[in-house]
C-alpha cells in the first residue's frame, strides 16, 4: 500500500473539522495486477481536528489498465446534515513510494482563464495562441 498525506483546510486557512467532512477517494475504474482484481469501492478517510490526513491506497504503477483516483470532499453541517461537497476533476496517480497529495496529480484541468501558448493546439485549454502567425484561436 502507498501512503497519501495531506491537510485539508478551507481558502481561510482554517480547518473544517467542525464540518465532520471526509475525503473520498475513488478508482477511475477496475483494473487488475498478475493475481489480484481491484473493485472501484472508494476509500474514505475522515481527517483530524487539525485537517491532517493520511490514507494508504493501492498504487496505480502496477495496474492494467492505467486508472487514478479521484478525490471528493463532502462536509456537513452543525446539525449533521449534508451540506454540499467538492470534486475537482484532478487525476491523483498514486506511486508505490505514496507522497503528498498536491505532488501526485496530473492531468489538472487549467483554469478557463488560462490561454495555451504554442504552434499546435492543446485540448485542454478554450483558447490557444500560435505565436508564428500572431492569431488567436478559440
Amino acid at each position: 500500500m502507498a501512503t497519501v498525506t495531506g491537510t485539508l483546510w478551507d481558502f481561510g486557512l482554517a480547518s473544517i473539522a467542525q464540518y465532520m467532512p471526509q475525503i473520498i477517494f475513488t478508482p477511475s475504474g477496475p483494473a487488475t495486477t498478475e493475481t489480484k482484481l481491484f473493485a472501484t469501492r472508494p476509500i474514505v478517510v475522515t481527517p483530524a481536528v487539525g485537517g491532517a490526513f493520511s490514507v494508504d491506497l493501492k498504487s496505480t504503477d502496477d495496474v492494467q489498465p492505467a486508472v487514478w483516483y479521484r478525490a471528493t470532499v463532502r462536509w456537513l453541517d452543525s446539525a449533521g446534515e449534508y451540506v454540499s461537497q467538492d470534486s475537482p476533476d484532478f487525476k491523483l496517480f498514486v506511486p508505490a513510494a505514496g507522497g503528498a497529495i498536491g505532488s501526485l496529480l496530473r492531468d489538472v484541468i487549467p483554469f478557463p482563464s488560462e490561454v495555451w501558448v504554442g504552434e499546435t493546439d492543446n485540448p485542454d485549454y478554450g483558447f490557444w495562441f500560435q505565436p508564428s502567425t500572431n492569431i488567436l484561436w478559440r
